[in-house]
């Protein structure tokens, strides 16, 4: 997913500083002008979104801290931010690109390519008044959308350092009242228009929203943050705690819970309508839409078609590697899933379903981090400094968080990279598919990447936090080819096969989300495809195609860019022989922040010509090794 993010010596592809020809503007400029305009665009996007600088860290500048708020989504603003995508546009193309020489030229092309996509996604009429990749495009849905996310906003992005930060807590508490009117309002809108939210997404949502309003405002998971998160601040007079713990109740009960009330009785009433479970080609313009929503995922021109042939073409491939395995562990069955779910299903391989086996994971999570940390140097020159930490997902938010997923570290240091695995069902955690998860989702996959790209200092703003799917997913499903190709599962083939069970899991992504949004597959169809050839319990595969249902072409972006950093791996390999440096290729990967596919091509393809022209290497690196 989308989850909205040491300086280190830049990749040898930049050039030497020097001035750049007249832009189209016809103004002579110094190099670093462009990348100035483009830190100004991102500023004043950011300045008018007070959660997205929560969720950076960023309380200074300009516009001040807007801690207090939260971001306008009212029905006018669908209009204001169409404008003001074209506007930012229209300033970068304003500037020759090829008039441009070093890192700006992939700024030119990675900040276009962004209001390009995002323009594409905002130009249907039913689209909702905040960019789809935000919050998703519905105004309801049971993983992504506002209603359901807040609750974990509150939790994570707001920063709690001082009493005005309680202040301001409960301040953004009386501001959910108008910003769930203001979703109600969008759903509206979309019905009005024939867009629908699949059922599965109308009743996940509303399952949440009754839990929230379930417990006395007393007992409101609102306030049970507030109170964890004040309890740290020991220069706050216990009085003043508790007068400020009785308004955040007030504000719960007063405006939180009546808005929710409101919002839940409109989701109840389109339930009662019974509306099915559809990809999009079922609403208004929903193939233009797919195809969009697939550029900005992928950030190729790959048609659903393709994609479909790749996904069928790689699970072909992939089924064959585990057969193997299966094989020479006797481990015999009807189907591939059958097989694997068999496996799953030993007790040798679990981990008790009580709290001393939720903990002895916990270690064992961090124990692989721990083992892996000195072998990284092989085949990295760079490594983030940023501490990473494990945590659980909360207890409410287990029935519909992933098994595991990666926030970053807040750019100015006071939230570490956090790894939050989800210990509700236990059964889904085996010893031999918990190492792929792990190296996934912290190092050396996301934490790595968008750690990294954080400390790039002197790229703009929007070159360290942005994270193009298709980059940050096929990274951290290239990290999961990576950690094997270090060795940890050289003794243990069952880990092996846990990994090639992930890569099936991405290679039939692509075959389920463009079946549901390209070839009208049913929900039916999908949960069948996916269990049959990856293993995992029905219902697990239920709630995953539940996921894309609601996300359209995110499940696309893992394998296509695993597919894309492997190519270009072998393309580095092939062209510079024995003079290929491992862990130079990851620098450069890595070291200029994640880019459209395209736009890495280019970065991969100019530093090979670089290191062609500087002949052989001086210095022969340690080779990484393999299991």
């Amino acid at each position: 997913m989308l989850k909205p993010l040491l300086m280190a010596p830049l990749c040898a592809l930049l050039l030497a500083s020097c001035a750049l020809p007249a832009a189209k503007n016809g103004r002579a400029h110094e190099r670093g002008d462009f990348h100035a305009v483009v830190e100004k665009i991102t500023q004043r996007a950011i300045g008018g979104d007070p959660e997205l600088r929560s969720m950076l860290g960023l309380t200074g500048g300009e516009v001040g801290d807007l801690s207090d708020q939260l971001t306008d989504v009212s029905l006018p603003r669908r209009q204001e931010l169409r404008d003001q995508l074209r506007g930012y546009l229209a300033e970068v193309q304003a500037w020759d690109r090829d008039a441009l020489s070093g890192q700006e030229r992939w700024t030119h092309d990675l900040v276009s390519w962004y209001f390009e996509t995002q323009i594409d996604l905002m130009s249907f009429d039913w689209s909702p008044a905040w960019l789809p990749t935000a919050a998703g495009i519905y105004a309801v849905d049971q993983l992504f959308s506002i209603p359901v996310q807040l609750p974990q906003f509150m939790e994570n992005h707001h920063a709690v350092a001082d009493v005005g930060d309680v202040e301001n807590y409960i301040e953004r508490l009386r501001a959910i009242e108008t910003k769930l009117d203001q979703v109600r309002a969008n759903f509206d809108m979309q019905a009005e228009q024939g867009v629908i939210p699949p059922r599965v997404a109308l009743a996940g949502a509303a399952s949440q929203i009754r839990a929230i309003l379930a417990s006395e405002p007393t007992e409101s998971a609102f306030v049970r943050t507030l109170e964890r998160r004040s309890a740290a601040l020991a220069d706050l007079p216990e009085s003043r705690r508790q007068a400020l713990r009785r308004a955040a109740i007030e504000v719960v009960a007063r405006h939180v819970n009546p808005a929710y009330a409101r919002l839940l009785a409109r989701i109840d009433e389109e339930i009662a309508r019974t509306p099915g479970d559809h990809g999009v080609w079922a609403l208004p313009d929903g193939a233009a839409f797919y195809a969009a929503a697939l550029r900005w995922n992928t950030s190729t021109d790959l048609d659903a078609d393709t994609i479909h042939r790749i996904g069928l073409e790689e699970v072909g491939r992939i089924e064959r590697e585990m057969d193997a395995l299966l094989d020479a562990r006797a481990l015999r069955g009807r189907t591939l899933g059958e097989r694997v779910a068999r496996l799953a299903k030993d007790p040798r391989h679990g981990y008790p379903d009580t709290e001393a086996g939720r903990d002895e994971l916990l270690a064992d999570v961090r124990g692989m981090l721990d083992r892996l940390q000195p072998h990284l140097a092989e085949v990295f020159g760079r490594m983030p400094e940023q501490p990473l930490q494990v945590r659980r997902v909360s207890a409410q938010a287990e029935a519909t968080s992933p098994s595991g997923y990666y926030y970053a570290p807040a750019l100015d240091g006071s939230r570490p990279g956090t790894f939050f695995i989800n210990l509700g069902d236990m059964a889904s955690h085996t010893r031999w598919n918990l190492p792929t998860l792990v190296y996934h989702e912290a190092s050396p996959g996301h934490h790595f990447q968008i750690a990294l790209g954080q400390t790039l200092e002197d790229l703009p703003l929007i070159r360290r936090s942005l994270n193009p799917s298709a980059f940050t997913e096929g990274w951290a499903l290239y990290a999961e080819q990576l950690a094997a190709e270090l060795g940890v599962y050289a003794t243990n083939p069952l880990g092996e096969l846990g990994r090639l069970q992930s890569e099936m899991f991405r290679a039939v992504r692509l075959v389920v989300d463009t079946g549901l949004h390209h070839k009208r597959w049913s929900p039916k169809r999908a949960e069948a495809y996916l269990h049959e050839k990856t293993g995992i319990p029905l219902e697990q595969a239920r709630m995953e195609i539940n996921r894309y249902l609601v996300q359209p072409g995110q499940a696309c972006s893992y394998k296509v860019g695993h597919l894309k950093m492997v190519e270009l791996r072998e393309r580095a390999k092939t062209r510079l022989g024995e003079n290929f440096d491992l862990r130079a290729f990851h620098d450069v990967v890595l070291g200029n922040g994640a880019l459209p596919l395209r736009v890495l091509e280019q970065v991969v393809e100019e530093w090979i010509a670089t290191q062609e022209r500087a002949g052989p290497a001086r210095v022969e690196p340690p080779a990484p090794r393999t299991g």
